[in-house]
């Protein structure tokens, strides 16, 4: 069915527009200057009086008074100026300005006058008019908008994004993102000498994780798939003398969205050959981040030194600067892979105290206490609704005690042993257990399980940490080590921390409970799965174990994470035919491996020389320097969560006769 507008459009245009006042609308003044670059030499302009045009869209409706009407133009950085029209103003200009609407179109020219104060100063600039033309007006929607527009333009109907990027937050956005397009560029191809080469986005469909976008052919039961990433064609071009590649590349996967998911994003790709060290990859990765916070987003990054402070690190220096942490480091610590060091929470094994016997494959009993965490005088004092709602975590959330008295500090134990799933261990020692967690009222104490080896990622604990940052923002941060001692206050929330995450287990087992209300996961051990990607080289330490006890195996896998968002993940690739052709069949089990894989085990096969790469996360990283946590605002046109685009109203339905073409035949559900 049409909509209003759209049979409106058609009446309207039932015949050929008037000519005059259409081909005016091609015929106008291009702009001399931008907002900004006035703003910027505003004394020149104003004792030259010279004249300016400035083209842009009507920002909001003008106010005509007897003696001074004005306007306000937003030109297409998404600043704003005022315009006026006095009394002595042609009527011409003034019957324009009566009939102005919000978001029209326009180009106006005039000269620069100070705007004044009521005491009189100058504050600001103004454009006096000698001349404005309508470019284009604007539909009937646009008016019922301007409010929203001018107050949260994020919240604008999607079907309207292109209104949503013409303000300044959208704008500055999207040149952020295009500017740090620019800068890994330059560092990779001017500093590191890397060819920008595209790969093809009709690929073949290989299991590599998520489900996969499938392209029909006009052949009957043959399918393209879009590339989940360029990861199989890369490894070809190491096997092509090509040493150095990189791409912005798009990439698709049919996943469930939210805010940093999308069906199509963007990633950073590249890869090294005759790399004998997964440092010779970090270095340029560090080189082309830090050169996007330092330039682009003109701030510092930091890094944890071996006191667990934070350290500034600069562009430029040799080796690599950001701190390695252990994976199973991070796990006992913080409880996720990818944790944000800014804060120095940390957990406490009460291993020592305490044993599980609620689920025995989870026997590591830990906690994690928020010092000073709320008021212990008022005594209608709770947690948080974020740190206990079930909610926020995907299985069972840890037990959570709020220390509001001394007594408390003491029977907390007794109440967690009430709860049924764990006892006191032999021998234990009370008081030792008192000194060592050291409670005192206003603290909030969490405690939960895990297994040794956590696969559950972030543990139950590991999500009670992040949802406290987030809570407490800058509650709990580390000093920073400068040259002039420690700091202890600063701006958490834009300080930038990165360090690098190493030694991930190269296989997982495959998780057989996919029921979110049973609480504890279960895995089949044997059938395993890569944890990064089934072409990720194992250390060369765990070699043997591969045969005997690959669940043991740690990978060359290192992920790169700031401020706890996985920013970009790579590996050193098997780039020896037989022992990747090992890993397919005896390990993963993949029993067609040749008609999903022979391409690069043929390619592997033919003097391909070693090789390791990384891919950032484009989109995920542009999000973090302009300082939102969607992706949605730095991807001109985005999807929703159930993967429409509203503004060209896509996906669609096609045509029968076309799905016939294609052998396919569509089921009502």
């Amino acid at each position: 069915m049409l909509s209003v507008f759209a049979k409106a459009s058609r009446r309207y245009y039932s015949h050929l527009p008037e000519k005059v006042s259409t081909l005016a609308k091609f015929n106008f003044p291009l702009a001399t200057n931008s907002i900004k670059s006035v703003t910027d030499n505003i004394n020149d302009f104003i004792n030259k009086k010279q004249k300016v045009t400035l083209n842009g869209h009507i920002h909001r409706k003008a106010r005509i008074r007897p003696t001074l009407s004005f306007g306000f133009l937003r030109d297409c950085n998404g600043e704003t100026v005022q315009f006026i029209a006095n009394d002595s103003t042609k009527d011409k200009i003034m019957d324009t300005m009566k009939s102005l609407t919000v978001e029209e179109s326009v180009s106006i020219t005039g000269y620069v006058q100070p705007k004044q104060s009521k005491e009189g100063e100058s504050k600001s600039w103004e454009l006096v008019l000698e001349d404005i033309q309508v470019l284009n007006s604007s539909n009937i929607d646009a008016p019922r908008l301007e409010k929203l527009k001018q107050t949260r333009p994020e919240d604008l109907p999607p079907q309207f994004r292109y209104l949503q990027l013409r303000t300044a937050f959208y704008q500055n956005a999207l040149r952020v993102r295009s500017k740090i397009a620019q800068s890994v560029r330059k560092v990779l191809v001017d500093d590191h000498d890397f060819v920008e080469i595209e790969t093809p986005l009709l690929f073949k469909s290989t299991p590599e994780g998520a489900r996969e976008f499938v392209v029909p052919t006009r052949q009957p039961n043959q399918f393209y798939a879009l590339p989940q990433s360029p990861q199989q064609y890369k490894q070809i071009l190491m096997s092509s003398g090509f040493t150095k590649y990189f791409q912005i590349a798009k990439c698709f996967r049919d996943e469930d969205l939210r805010s940093d998911r999308q069906p199509e994003f963007t990633q950073i790709d590249l890869e090294m050959s005759f790399v004998n060290s997964s440092d010779q990859v970090m270095k340029v990765v560090e080189d082309v981040v830090l050169s996007i916070w330092e330039k682009v987003k003109q701030t510092n990054v930091y890094t944890l030194n071996g006191s667990d402070e934070l350290i500034r690190i600069n562009a430029g220096i040799e080796g690599v600067q950001l701190s390695k942490l252990n994976y199973l480091t991070a796990l006992q610590k913080y409880g996720i892979d990818k944790p944000d060091l800014r804060s120095n929470l940390s957990f406490i094994s009460l291993e020592e105290y305490f044993v599980s016997i609620e689920n025995l494959d989870f026997p590591v009993v830990e906690t994690c206490v928020l010092k000073s965490a709320f008021d212990p005088t008022i005594k209608t004092s709770k947690p948080p609704k974020s740190l206990t709602s079930e909610l926020n975590y995907s299985r069972r959330r840890p037990y959570i005690f709020m220390i509001k008295s001394e007594d408390d500090a003491q029977s907390w134990c007794e109440l967690l042993l009430q709860k049924g799933f764990m006892k006191w261990n032999d021998k234990v020692d009370k008081e030792k257990l008192r000194k060592t967690l050291n409670l005192q009222p206003g603290d909030i104490l969490a405690v939960s399980n895990r297994a040794h080896l956590p696969y559950e990622n972030p543990t139950p604990l590991g999500k009670f940490r992040q949802l406290a940052i987030a809570e407490f923002s800058g509650k709990w941060q580390r000093p920073i080590r400068s040259e002039n001692g420690l700091i202890d206050t600063y701006d958490f929330d834009k300080t930038i921390v990165g360090s690098w995450v190493v030694d991930f287990p190269l296989f997982n087992p495959a998780e057989t409970s996919d029921d979110i209300n049973v609480p504890y996961p279960k895995y089949d051990r044997s059938k395993l799965e890569s944890t990064h990607h089934p072409f990720t080289m194992c250390k060369s330490d765990d070699y043997d174990l591969l045969e005997t006890e690959p669940l043991k195996v740690r990978g060359e896998h290192y992920d790169l994470v700031i401020n706890g968002v996985e920013v970009g993940g790579g590996s050193r690739r098997i780039h020896d035919s037989v022992l990747q052709q090992y890993i397919f069949e005896d390990v993963l089990k993949v029993n067609n491996y040749q008609s999903l894989f022979g391409h690069l085990l043929k390619a592997l096969s033919m003097g391909c020389p070693p090789h390791a790469g990384l891919a950032l996360g484009f989109d995920r990283l542009c999000a973090m320097v302009v300082g939102t946590s969607s992706i949605k605002d730095v991807i001109a046109f985005p999807k929703n969560q159930s993967g429409s685009d509203r503004v060209v109203e896509s996906p669609t339905a096609v045509d029968e006769k076309v799905l016939n073409e294609y052998f396919i035949t569509t089921k009502v559900s």
